[in-house]
């Protein structure tokens, strides 16, 4: 009675110690990260030596190893039997692979059954690990092939050395336990993706194959104009363009004060000149991003307008095949810009390989554009940006453009006397432009909150949109078009064709 009752009691506290999850507590301590979230996403050594590095790795491979040896440890310690301790290991490799202090979601349990079977035989098993080693490591990179081909031959092993008939199956049921706990994984991925090969070559993982969370980083620039909250929630990285102002050079939405900046501008004091990111400000976001991606696509604005594409194609170029990354002229700037890089944020949820989104983003890049009412002209053309509106430049009458860019040019639609018929123009031109559908809209402005807000209603009213924001374009915008401009972005997401 006293052995069936100390031998209940190693089993609960074996699983109940299996059930801390070290993977995800020194993972959590280190990066701030949940480790199932990361990497390959199993709450394992292996995973947290490549994602977090070697020494929480080898924290937690020494910890998940103890989860398995312990019980084998204290049963033979309380003269409890060889039953019972392989049955410690087994419930340990419950625990670790069902927590219940981290709603039942952990590992395999490989670490706990070899740290198991390394307390059970010592010399044996630590042959055996150097051969899984060699396995994992060097020939195949698959830890289940590895763990597969170990234990059989652990078994054999034990047979040649007429090792009691407990002690031969103990590695096969430990290979049934770790089976059992992965199956229902394996049966749920598959019946929920399509790639039912591609799931099948992930789980076997052949060697150099680490599956990211989120395979394909997004990248865009501060032209685009993104309202924080949404590039945070969709996780789209923004490499600001640089003002070069009086007082020194300053980096868009990061250390410009956007009020003053606008004050500033209609007050005609401030002489304000652009710079695209350089190469290696690209470089540096690569090296970074490639830490938790396995590739990169850059939504820049037109190569005619800026030169933030040939800066993040001669860095792509630079990092080379370590870190694959794409640069993708937009061909439109502003909110329009931000729509394809936030398509290609959720493109990026449904296919694993840049070349799948980059093929889907084709056909978004035709449903995308921007259309806005200027206070005034003169900032562009002294950029040299809008063709064939000098004259309107040295007019004396006052004017408002209407203008659109089409095809990486920004073109002039028509002009108006005042900035509410220059808004009935820009509101005629897009009903008989933009088809029928849904569409989402984004409605801006360079310091003309009021005026975008009553913009706004005007469009919902008409087009009923399926989203729609408001946003003040960043200062790098305003350098050029000057304050009070009023425009709206779409995205066409289908229509009746």
């Amino acid at each position: 009675m006293t052995f069936d009752v100390n031998c209940l009691i190693l089993l609960v506290s074996s699983y109940l110690f299996g059930s801390i999850s070290f993977a995800i507590l020194v993972t959590k301590a280190w990066t701030g990260e949940d480790i199932r979230e990361i990497g390959n996403l199993n709450a394992g050594a292996a995973n947290v030596g490549r994602c977090v590095g070697l020494l929480p790795g080898a924290i937690v491979a020494v910890m998940d190893f103890a989860k398995g040896a312990l019980p084998v440890l204290v049963a033979r310690m309380l003269g409890l039997g060889e039953i019972c301790a392989l049955a410690g290991i087994i419930v340990a490799v419950l625990g670790h692979s069902y927590p219940i202090y981290f709603g039942f979601r952990g590992g395999r349990g490989l670490s706990t059954v070899l740290g198991g079977l390394l307390a059970l035989t010592p010399v044996e098993s630590f042959l055996i690990l150097l051969l899984f080693g060699l396995i994992y490591l060097v020939i195949t990179g698959s830890a289940i092939i590895a763990s597969i081909v170990s234990l059989l031959a652990l078994s054999g092993v034990y047979y040649l050395q007429n090792k009691p008939l407990l002690l031969i199956l103990a590695p096969l049921v430990f290979l049934l336990t770790m089976a059992s706990v992965l199956l229902p994984r394996f049966i749920r991925e598959l019946s929920t993706r399509g790639d039912k090969r591609k799931v099948f070559t992930e789980w076997l993982r052949p060697k150099g194959r680490v599956k990211k969370a989120q395979p394909v980083a997004i990248i865009t620039d501060s032209i685009a104009s993104l309202p924080v909250d949404l590039r945070e929630r969709e996780h789209i990285h923004i490499v600001p363009l640089a003002l070069i102002l009086p007082g020194g050079v300053c980096h868009d939405g990061v250390d410009v004060d956007t009020r003053q900046f606008y004050q500033d501008l209609r007050a005609g004091n401030l002489d304000v000149k652009t710079s695209a990111p350089s190469p290696g400000e690209f470089l540096d976001l690569f090296w970074k991003l490639s830490q938790d991606h396995e590739a990169a696509i850059v939504i820049s604005p037109p190569k005619e307008l800026t030169h933030t594409w040939s800066s993040a194609h001669l860095a792509a170029q630079e990092i080379g095949e370590d870190f694959p990354v794409f640069a993708v002229d937009s061909r439109t700037a502003g909110p329009a810009q931000g729509f394809i890089a936030l398509a290609a944020a959720r493109l990026g949820q449904t296919f694993d390989e840049p070349e799948q989104i980059l093929e889907a983003l084709e056909t978004v890049m035709k449903r995308v554009g921007f259309a806005g009412v200027l206070d005034t002209l003169e900032l562009l053309i002294k950029g040299g940006r809008v063709r064939d509106a000098q004259y309107w430049a040295k007019s004396r009458l006052r004017v408002f453009p209407v203008l659109a860019i089409n095809d990486s040019q920004i073109r002039l639609l028509g002009l108006a006397r005042s900035k509410e018929k220059a808004r009935t123009r820009l509101l005629d031109w897009l009903k008989k432009t933009l088809p029928k559908g849904q569409i989402a809209l984004a409605v801006c402005h360079t310091d003309a909150a009021d005026e975008a807000d009553q913009f706004a209603k005007q469009l919902s009213t008409v087009f009923h949109p399926v989203d729609l924001f408001v946003t003040e374009l960043p200062p790098i915008i305003g350098a050029h078009a000057g304050p009070g401009l009023l425009g709206v972005a779409w995205w066409v997401q289908s229509d009746e064709s």
